[in-house]
């Protein structure tokens, strides 16, 4: 119900689902970690998971961890590799797999494929409150985004598609303006530029993929934490 606040203006009780928008917040090294990923394989899906908290109904998105870049069946590997995940996610406390990123191999393509919804739906199932989303990464804006030399602004669009499914509906749907909006760190933009332009940033991220070909390749990618820690 509705009540009256101190000064007469509604006040709406219950839970936060009164307002409109959620808001998804993106950290530096989540944001540079899926772009580098996007960049690494763009003939290709890269898929990838994030990681962060639930804050009331917003996600606050601490890291993404790649995943594949190879045609996408709900395979062991994916099991495998969201179990490490969810581990990996609760060693920082009170952290989870909060959703997914994906880069679609074809330029413009910003939708979740069907074995993609179903990884998406494994996502939600285990998410605090089934809070969870998919980004899609349109390819086209983000490197208009990296490609933009005035960089003393920050971009109005970083290339990333909100996605979520609500309540009991079957099917991930785009959202914005009033139901979502996703918010990048602003430094975010500025790094990926920067890493962008060095070869061995791409060489250095590594997905669950590649960890699975040569074990000795860390999908956590202390690599790239390091160069965005310089």
């Amino acid at each position: 119900g509705i009540r009256r606040g101190a000064a007469g203006d509604p006040v709406a009780d219950g839970p936060r689902s009164t307002r409109f928008a959620m808001k998804v917040s993106l950290s530096e090294r989540a944001y540079v970690k899926l772009a580098l990923h996007a960049a690494k394989h763009p003939t290709r899906d890269a898929l990838g998971a994030l990681v962060g908290r639930v804050k009331g109904e917003d996600l606050e998105v601490t890291d993404a961890l790649p995943m594949t870049h190879t045609p996408l069946s709900v395979t062991p590997t994916v099991e495998i590799a969201l179990e490490q995940f969810a581990h990996h996610a609760s060693l920082d406390g009170d952290q989870n797999v909060v959703g997914l990123y994906l880069a679609n191999e074809r330029l413009g393509n910003v939708g979740l494929g069907p074995n993609v919804c179903v990884v998406a739906d494994v996502i939600r199932n285990a998410a605090p409150n089934n809070n969870a989303v998919a980004l899609v990464v349109d390819a086209v804006k983000l490197n208009d985004t990296l490609d933009e030399t005035e960089s003393t602004t920050e971009p109005k669009n970083h290339g990333l598609i909100l996605m979520r499914r609500i309540g009991d509906g079957s099917t991930w749907e785009t959202v914005g303006g009033q139901s979502g909006v996703v918010v990048v760190e602003p430094s975010a933009t500025r790094s990926a530029k920067a890493l962008f332009a060095s070869p061995d940033a791409l060489r250095s991220l590594v997905d669950f993929d590649d960890h699975l070909d040569d074990p000795a390749r860390d999908w956590r990618n202390p690599g790239v934490d390091g160069m965005l820690a310089k």
